[in-house]
């Protein structure tokens, strides 16, 4: 899964776009949810947050060629809103106007008065009543509540079932972050493949970097080597296996620790509650709620990363991982396979014996360890988020008409 190359001619459009008229895009960014510490604002949600900010930055980067106007219900406080305020689109806060602007009817005004060329929805699918007229272009990250509705609350699943089949198909171009989602869809008879685009996450430069180790160790006392998985607490992120696989470590005599950190998500329980696995709990730390800024050291820190997820639209963490020089055992499973490559051990994601292994091979293989290191590194370096802003950038393009 990589970005081709960018032809002659697409070469041409991108040299002659500063003397054109900038393409004028409305980013729907109510999904981008904020909270705010001692140290400032920042993301306060997972992958689809830090999509929708990483793509955001990154296209206002591209400007003259692209001028983004974000809508959003109640003003925005990230660096986003604020590099570029003329061009917010501030909506009510009421739930009259939340009503309004879910069905596309405030995004409709909004692109009259900013004279939008056309209004993207970066967060699954959205505006159903969006007149025809006004183009739009959607991203889907996975289809989880069509296949796994087990895994979502029931409003959730039975919300994303009655309007994602119109609102995909009024929909000029779908944007999806991996081929096992334009699979899905395809398969789903939700959308044509003609009219579908992958377009791959990337990761943050904080990642590559140097992490501040010794800030990180007093904030977070954890053992000298453990175990990390990162990801939203909720059933499908699969933790139970994980503490099962370290369960399967500690009876061979192999004492691991394992952190898990995330955010609070639905329907999670913790897997130490059981009485087979309580034991565990001196080795088993959950962190919650860890500030963007600590992850990079949290995961340059790790012995090992596990990502045993049952299903990812893409699986952001195991390039974050990778990109840390951290390696990294995961699912063999959905787009998580296109994103690790032959980076990373697969294992089947229910199949705590086979965890096991795959950890225990990494916590004690050192060349394994260095090889895939030194792979994930490479392979981490194919994604970036300039990339992705380019590609999406490709789009609204070709859905304008600009490339003919």
């Amino acid at each position: 899964m990589e970005f081709p190359s960018p032809t002659p001619e697409q070469g041409r459009q991108r040299s002659t776009a500063p003397c054109a008229p900038p393409l004028r895009v409305g980013i729907v960014t109510d999904a981008l949810r904020e909270r705010r510490d001692a140290s400032g604002v920042e993301i306060a949600n997972g992958g689809v947050g830090v999509y929708i900010y990483q793509l955001v930055k990154h296209l206002q980067a591209l400007h003259p060629a692209i001028a983004c106007t974000l809508m959003r219900h109640g003003p925005g406080t990230l660096d986003i809103y604020r590099d570029a305020p003329e061009r917010n689109c501030v909506l009510s806060r009421a739930r009259w106007a939340r009503l309004a602007g879910a069905s596309g009817m405030l995004h409709a005004r909004a692109a009259a008065e900013h004279r939008l060329d056309l209004v993207h929805y970066p967060n699954q699918f959205g505006g159903p009543l969006l007149p025809r007229h006004i183009k739009r272009v959607v991203t889907l990250h996975d289809l989880t509540p069509v296949l796994f509705p087990q895994h979502h609350p029931r409003w959730r699943a039975a919300t994303f079932r009655l309007l994602v089949r119109t609102c995909l198909r009024r929909a000029d171009h779908v944007i999806v972050d991996s081929a096992h989602t334009r699979a899905d869809l395809v398969a789903q008879r939700l959308k044509g493949n003609d009219q579908i685009t992958i377009v791959p996450l990337g990761v943050g430069d904080a990642f590559r970097g140097a992490a501040d180790l010794v800030g990180s160790v007093a904030r977070y006392p954890l053992p000298e080597a453990f175990i990390l998985t990162v990801g939203v607490l909720e059933p499908r992120k699969n933790h139970r296996l994980l503490v099962e696989a370290l369960h399967h470590l500690h009876a061979q005599g192999h004492h691991a620790a394992l952190v898990i950190v995330g955010r609070d998500g639905w329907g999670w329980s913790d897997p130490l509650a059981d009485p087979t696995l309580r034991p565990l709990q001196p080795w088993v730390r959950v962190l919650r709620n860890v500030p963007d800024r600590d992850l990079p050291a949290l995961y340059a820190r790790a012995a090992v990363f596990a990502y045993p997820s049952l299903y990812e639209g893409f699986g952001l963490p195991v390039l974050e991982a990778m990109a840390s020089g951290t390696p990294v055992v995961a699912a063999r499973t959905s787009a998580v396979v296109e994103v690790a490559g032959d980076a990373a051990l697969l294992v089947d994601p229910r199949d705590a014996a086979g965890l096991a292994a795959a950890l225990r091979r990494l916590l004690h293989d050192q060349a394994l360890h260095a090889q895939l290191v030194a792979a994930g590194r490479r392979r981490a370096s194919v994604f970036s988020w300039q990339r992705t802003a380019a590609a999406t950038l490709a789009v609204y393009r070709r859905v304008v008409g600009e490339l003919g």
